[in-house]
């Protein structure tokens, strides 16, 4: 096949990409017309807005089935939509199937704090700018060619004749992240304030089992501060009204926990490592004394966002900054599509 790799290529390929490359669907393991061990071409698509909602009044892009949702959460200006544009953009490949490393000898290369074009969430020095909870959905797309051999003609003098028959299967990978309003913001009206609270209560508590994590993001400086308790007191106090609500109304099954919680440390090229070390202790009691059930055992993610420092930064083959990490954990979350489907396992 034109442009298909051989199999000893096309290891050496995944074995020298695997430190540095972003799992799907954050970012293709080939190039166009490529394929992968498996015989897959995968291709990665354009980013979705799904679509945004300001309060509890707009029509919210619906829950769907099997597809897995992540929710950004944080006080104003901690860096929710910065991290979130990494995450959607970051660590990709250049046009040769490259990493986009930091330097280019002793130069700081200045593609690496360039993002390609796409769907992103706005982004602003000033606190506040995040007033709606908008959904971004990453997809890949597996392709995968196998053929079904079609007997034609048998008979004496003829030889066994065959045909091959191709056929294309088709499987997409796909995560949705949510941006959410930052908490604690005191410019704000008590009106717009009070709209907020109750968006993202709607989304937090009542999304259903399509949201599989919060992502709790705090300044790796100050680890969380008041807002940050006020926030989590707001979700456990909207939860046990639901649920007593639900058992005023003979309502036996209720769902009466909040999504898993995981802290996410941003602006870590900001603190020294020893700092880094303390604050996650401290995050992780804090965490644990806050809230009225245990916490999930999910480890405390360090990122920093920064183009050329969080991400875009390859040495020696390994992505540095967290931010290819974070994508990892994440991407852990999403089905693989190719399971139980009778195509070759291994991509």
């Amino acid at each position: 096949t034109p442009g298909a790799m051989s199999d000893s290529t096309t290891n050496d390929q995944d074995e020298s990409s695997s430190s540095w490359l972003p799992p799907l669907p954050f970012a293709a393991p080939t190039k166009a017309n490529e394929r992968t061990t498996g015989g897959h071409k995968v291709k990665r698509l354009p980013v979705k807005l799904l679509g945004s909602a300001g309060s509890i009044k707009d029509e919210f892009p619906r829950s769907t089935k099997g597809l897995t949702e992540v929710a950004l959460a944080g006080r104003s200006n901690v860096g929710k939509s910065t991290l979130l544009n990494a995450l959607l953009y970051g660590n990709q490949p250049d046009e040769d199937g490259d990493p986009i490393k930091r330097r280019v000898g002793r130069r700081l290369n200045p593609e690496a704090t360039k993002m390609p074009r796409g769907k992103k969430a706005a982004v602003s020095s000033k606190p506040g700018e995040t007033r709606t909870i908008s959904l971004y959905q990453l997809t890949a797309e597996i392709t995968d060619d196998s053929f079904d051999t079609d007997e034609i003609g048998r008979g004496e003098g003829h030889g066994d004749h065959s045909r091959q028959k191709k056929k294309e299967y088709k499987r997409k990978t796909s995560l949705v992240l949510s941006d959410l309003p930052g908490y604690g913001f005191s410019y704000v009206s008590e009106e717009r304030s009070k709209e907020w609270k109750e968006l993202m209560q709607l989304y937090l508590l009542h999304r259903g089992k399509s949201l599989k994590r919060v992502l709790l993001l705090l300044d790796a400086r100050h680890g969380l501060k008041s807002a940050d308790f006020e926030f989590l007191d707001m979700l456990q106090e909207a939860l046990d009204a639901n649920v007593e609500l639900a058992k005023a109304h003979g309502l036996d099954r209720v769902k009466n926990t909040l999504p898993k919680i995981q802290i996410v440390l941003t602006k870590c090229d900001l603190c020294k490592q020893k700092d880094l070390a303390r604050r996650v202790v401290m995050v992780r009691q804090q965490l644990s004394e806050s809230l009225r059930r245990e916490p999930s055992s999910l480890p405390v993610m360090l990122v920093s966002a920064k183009p050329g420092v969080g991400f875009n930064n390859v040495r020696h083959n390994m992505a540095k900054g967290g931010v290819l990490e974070l994508q990892r954990e994440l991407a852990a979350l999403v089905p693989n599509p190719m399971a139980g489907k009778k195509t070759p396992s291994k991509w």
